[in-house]
């Protein structure tokens, strides 16, 4: 068979037919156009959103590197550096902290930063220059204005700087500043190589040779790969690829969304990308068939002068390329261009510290989804019709009219514009519940337990090992006991050191937990920094000499212990008893967490625990004879170890050579019995911030803490006051922590409010473009469907208006036939909106803390006026329109 060239004439027939039809694929190219805004819009903006928070997780994380390894020393560092697998590593050094009252209240890390490690920090200078010379420094406009120094170039910068053991003390001159952010963990210092090397040496020895780690002179690396998919994963495999010790400490980043994907979270994303898709397909599709089908007849003309199947197909998909090559374009620079116009708001909005701030980055990925996928979506679209017109018989397709219900209506027509219409309006009103569920309430919670919160001003800084836990002193609280307003105080007292388990309970631990996974993983590596452990048999042999294990013991308020997380009471209620547990026989007990956050009990409510009394001489010795233990017994040593409360001669002599002031004990606290009341967790913002690898926490009421305490003074005191006084007991508050007693501060929901205020601005932002955007794009989209079957049915109701019919008739007709796409659409969507709502949105909001889900129709409410306005308006107009032309002229259009 000869083949015949005919891609020209196939072409010239493609582009024929779209001029010979200019209106309705104009329509058409409008409607990939709109398609392509869909994605390209919501694909950029809700990247953005997703950068955003994960950028506003970095400011409290303090970087954006992937994953971090942590106390390396140089040889270490150079086993992974040129690793080819990661995308890019840099270092900082420590070196020490500043000290000062200027810094009493702003922890602070002094570090020596290679540029790049700097911009991972968000500290390298926006003016200025990085420092070189021994004597230059960098620092944030929020140190500036706490010493009181000009924030300019060259202005001269007194610190006291604690490296190790010593105290260095030196004017710097400022050779570049930042701006600092107010919820970053530590405002960071950065000092020159010429400084860290003459004061914070590199270490050479590793981690675990030295008996102790005194935090000076560490290279911090900190990674970056290729995608931020299972970093977690990824740290653990470079560093068993680089032959690094196993036991290195690292970090990874938990701002990254994807850095550790849950199995549940990546099938509700799916959910809801798949119902974007569907919506941007039906908008297209509808009208795509709505063209096709009107131009039946010219296909069956071809196909009697000889046109096979085939080749009407090509014909379609060059006008489907055409007008993708059009449509998609257009749909691109206007998506994109909502999208960069939005960024700069959103980085505005946020108070972040970046030297590209403000600058919009397009996320090239996202852009070829968006274009592969309208393309898709026309390609498929005409794919469904052509196949139709191919398949009948030249006679058959010239006659063909599309099929009809018995109402005359056409078959499938009704569902596709009422799914297209309805999935916009279900979408809508999906990302408005979403974002209408960000709550400042919860967030603020997650940080602040109370309207206000005083403690030591040290006692929350990540940075101080010792603090001082009964900070909060005497004088305070008479002062807070004249204060207006105040309607609840409650008190946390916490004495720090070990809970000592009697056999039975130690039995049901050894049991319960040393036999779990759980324990197992989290202890390889809490006992890895000690070289005397050879295995977890070993360390839990250790453990079990003494039946000792990690624990605080808290004493609790009546507003303290109400603010606590209950998990199972003795009562089988879901809250305290004040008036039994304050008898004075309770105690409630914590719960002991993975890595992964799986808790186990210790004790269940009714066990039968013993807590030993505090007071100051034997909790000093306590601790440092832990410490003594730590750093000196082996478990050879341990074999014949007497009680802890009767340590042996050889022991406390160890001691000594570690701990030479260890006191002298002339008074040991009884114990006492009590009985679990209830399994609870401490939210973090009522707890001490340090914990070990139990954290066997127990809590009594204040008032029987107390009594078998001596002279102990509150760690935190929570306090809550009424909205009519809120104002004034800020001011008072303020003014005392900054000036009547500069050793305490305080936390609140107002101050913490403040400091997020701009991450909620940024939620509603987004939250009200991405609403826009899809409102704009469901009503355009219902005007495009009523437009286009008016021009698909111009002949038909040339006809009727031929036999008779008015144009006022026709109208109302067409005007009838919308109003039953409105009833069907707004039907749908209630029911479509409603289920989607309570499962796949309920669940991706509940899984992040910061959201509160709420059911909410209240976007189908507002767009419904609209839409059904359109319903009457529409029509009227389409119809006035092509009542322009004679009927004879109509008659005569294919």
């Amino acid at each position: 068979m000869t083949k015949v060239n005919n891609k020209k004439a196939i072409s010239n027939l493609a582009q024929s037919g779209i001029k010979s039809n200019i209106k309705k694929y104009i329509v058409l190219v409008f409607a990939v156009i709109l398609t392509t805004i869909l994605f390209s819009s919501l694909f950029t903006v809700g990247t953005s959103l997703v950068n955003e928070i994960q950028r506003a997780t970095m400011r409290q994380v303090g970087g954006s590197a992937h994953a971090g390894l942590k106390y390396l020393t140089e040889q270490e560092y150079n086993l992974v550096k040129n690793d080819k697998q990661i995308k890019d590593i840099s270092y900082r050094i420590l070196v020490g902290n500043c000290e000062g009252e200027a810094f009493k209240k702003l922890y602070n890390e002094v570090n020596y930063y290679e540029p790049l490690n700097a911009k991972y920090g968000f500290c390298y200078p926006e003016v200025g220059n990085m420092p070189e010379k021994e004597n230059e420094i960098v620092l944030s406009d929020i140190i500036l204005k706490k010493l009181g120094v000009p924030i300019q170039l060259g202005s001269i910068v007194p610190l006291s700087i604690k490296i190790g053991e010593k105290l260095v003390e030196q004017d710097f001159v400022l050779s570049g500043y930042f701006q600092g952010d107010i919820i970053s963990k530590a405002q960071m210092v950065l000092v020159s190589k010429a400084f860290q090397e003459k004061h914070a040496p590199v270490k050479t020895v590793s981690l675990p040779e030295l008996e102790r780690n005194d935090y000076v002179g560490w290279v911090m690396a900190d990674v970056n790969y290729w995608n931020s998919y299972d970093i977690e994963g990824k740290t653990k495999d470079l560093i068993m690829r680089s032959g690094l010790r196993p036991t290195v400490d690292y970090g990874v980043n938990w701002a990254y969304l994807s850095g550790g994907i849950d199995p549940t979270m990546l099938v509700l994303c799916i959910i809801l990308l798949l119902v974007f898709m569907v919506a941007g397909y039906l908008i297209i599709y509808n009208i795509f068939d709505l063209n096709i089908l009107s131009d039946i007849q010219e296909y069956g003309l071809l196909k009697t002068i000889g046109t096979t199947g085939k080749q009407l197909k090509k014909i379609v998909m060059k006008r489907a390329n055409i007008i993708s090559a059009i449509g998609i374009p257009i749909g691109l620079i206007i998506g994109v261009g909502v999208g960069a116009c939005l960024l700069p708001m959103i980085s505005e909005q946020l108070y972040t510290s970046s030297v590209d701030k403000g600058k919009v980055h397009v996320n090239i990925l996202m852009i070829l989804g968006a274009s592969l996928f309208s393309y898709l979506t026309v390609i498929i679209s005409a794919q469904k019709p052509c196949k139709k017109a191919s398949k009948v018989s030249p006679i058959e397709t010239i006659k063909y009219t599309e099929p009809q219900t018995k109402n005359g209506k056409p078959k499938k027509k009704l569902l596709t514009v009422v799914l297209s219409l309805s999935l916009s309006l279900v979408v809508l009103n999906s990302v408005i519940t979403i974002v209408h569920s960000f709550s400042m309430d919860k967030l603020v919670e997650n940080l602040v337990i109370s309207d206000y919160s005083v403690q030591n001003a040290e006692l929350d800084n990540p940075g101080v090992t010792v603090v001082d836990t009964q900070g909060v002193n005497q004088q305070f609280l008479d002062a807070l006991n004249m204060q207006d307003g105040v309607d609840a105080v409650g008190n946390v007292y916490m004495n720090f050191g070990v809970q000592e388990i009697n056999e039975e309970n130690w039995g049901k631990i050894r049991q319960n937990l040393f036999t779990s996974e759980e324990f197992t993983t989290k202890a390889k590596r809490y006992s890895s920094y000690s070289s005397q452990f050879s295995d977890i048999d070993d360390y839990i042999e250790y453990l079990g000499q003494n039946r000792l294990i990690d624990g605080n013991t808290y004493g609790m308020g009546k507003l303290a212990v109400e603010k606590l997380d209950f998990v199972k009471t003795l009562d089988g209620t879901d809250k305290i008893d004040w008036d039994a547990f304050n008898s004075g026989d309770y105690v409630l007990a914590t719960r002991f967490f993975s890595d992964k956050g799986q808790p186990i009990n210790f004790f269940e409510p009714g066990d039968k625990v013993e807590v030993r009394g505090a007071n100051q001489e034997y909790t000093t010795y306590l601790f440092m004879k832990l410490y003594s233990y730590a750093q000196t017994v082996t478990f050879e040593d341990q074999s014949d170890t007497q009680d802890f409360s009767a340590a042996t001669e050889e022991v406390m002599a160890d001691a000594q050579d570690m701990m030479p002031v260890l006191p002298e004990i002339t008074e040991i606290p009884p114990l006492k019995e009590y009985t679990v009341f209830a399994v609870v967790d401490i939210p973090t913002p009522m707890a001490f911030g340090h914990y070990s690898l139990f954290q066997c926490d127990f809590i009594l009421p204040e008032r029987e803490f107390l009594a078998i305490s001596e002279e102990w003074k509150p760690m935190r005191t929570l306090i809550d006051v009424n909205d009519e006084n809120e104002d004034a007991f800020e001011q008072w508050i303020k003014s005392y922590t900054n000036v009547v007693d500069t050793s305490l501060d305080y936390s609140s929901k107002g101050k913490t409010e403040n400091e997020y205020k701009s991450f909620a601005t940024m939620v509603g932002i987004i939250g009200t473009v991405i609403s826009v955007i899809l409102g704009l794009i469901g009503v355009i989209n219902f005007s495009n469907t009523i437009v286009t079957s008016i021009i698909a049915r111009s002949r038909e109701l040339a006809m009727l208006e031929a036999v008779g019919m008015t144009g006022k008739q026709q109208t109302k007709r067409l005007m009838k036939e919308g109003f039953v796409y409105f009833i069907w659409t707004f039907a749908v969507s209630v029911v479509f909106a409603s289920v989607l709502s309570c499962t796949v949105v309920r669940l991706l909001v509940n899984s992040l803390f910061m959201f509160s889900w709420k059911f909410s129709l209240t976007p189908l409410f507002v767009c419904s006026p609209v839409i059904c306005a359109l319903v009457l308006v529409i029509p009227v107009a389409a119809h006035k329109v092509m009542r322009k032309k004679s009927v004879v002229e109509r008659l005569r259009e294919e």
